[in-house]
């Protein structure tokens, strides 16, 4: 797919690898709608940010307010992307949560909320857009997974079983949608340096918010075999990849710094 020109829509787009798919998608040349809880002053303040890096780059920005739990949210997404950009060609559901907690103390209400915004998120954000890309006789799809969704580990039960949900539905759709011309992949990240990470490595760790970057940098560094942590832009540009890679479907790409191989 020649991506210049095309219209796409990013949930959690505000920060974090929202933000890298946004602005690896915009430097490709593509106009964005970012969908977030821009309603929260922190996150509207992101948004903003994340929007004036795509129109940095000579694309067109538009933030949504968006809670992908709601299925009118999702539509009004879709909505917004056809009335400002006038057009839908990508569709990347990116919203998540992470928490870490032994299955003894994780409650019920956890677990929901996690699955409710990984993976049922992803696919009221799939379900909404999909109309509009067979009717333009195709388009890309890219879910965000994670490497926990092909390996669970300790402490994550919940979040793996929302990432493992978000690989096989996507395997599911590609297969269901193929043959409309619509293009159904995921990433699957590990190691990222986000606030959403460094947030949950403070709480399990305790350790001071000042401090929480180096901690992390120097962890990761320790653990991978490429010696270093996964940066958003990089989970963008495996993004853009599988916009343009028109023979490419149902595949959950790792971009892991070679986590894969412990």
């Amino acid at each position: 797919m020649e991506l210049q020109g095309k219209a796409a829509i990013v949930t959690g787009g505000a920060r974090g690898i929202g933000r890298g798919i946004a602005v690896a998608l915009a430097r490709a040349g593509v106009d964005v709608v970012i969908g977030d809880l821009i309603h929260v002053p922190e996150l509207a303040r992101d948004a903003r940010e994340t929007a004036a890096a795509v129109e940095a780059l000579g694309r067109r920005a538009h933030l949504v307010r968006c809670d992908v739990a709601q299925p009118a949210d999702s539509q009004a997404l879709v909505d917004t992307a056809l009335r400002v950009l006038g057009r839908l060609d990508i569709v990347c559901p990116n919203a998540g949560v992470l928490s870490g907690f032994s299955v003894l103390d994780l409650t019920l209400a956890e677990w929901e909320r996690v699955l409710r915004i990984n993976l049922t998120g992803t696919f009221l954000t799939c379900k909404a857009a999909l109309p509009q890309l067979i009717a333009r006789g195709g388009g890309a799809i890219v879910n965000t997974a994670s490497s926990m969704g092909l390996k669970g580990a300790a402490q994550l039960a919940h979040y793996s079983a929302s990432k493992f949900g978000v690989v096989g539905f996507t395997q599911a759709l590609a297969a269901e949608v193929a043959g409309q011309g619509v293009r159904v992949n995921c990433v699957c990240p590990s190691s990222v340096r986000t606030q959403l990470s460094l947030d949950e490595m403070r709480r399990r760790t305790g350790v001071e918010a000042d401090k929480a970057d180096r901690v992390w940098t120097r962890s990761t560094a320790e653990r991978l075999p490429l010696r270093k942590s996964v940066e958003p832009e990089e989970i963008g540009e495996a993004v853009v990849y599988l916009c343009r890679a028109d023979s490419v479907t149902g595949i959950a790409l790792e971009v892991t710094g070679g986590e894969q191989l412990l």
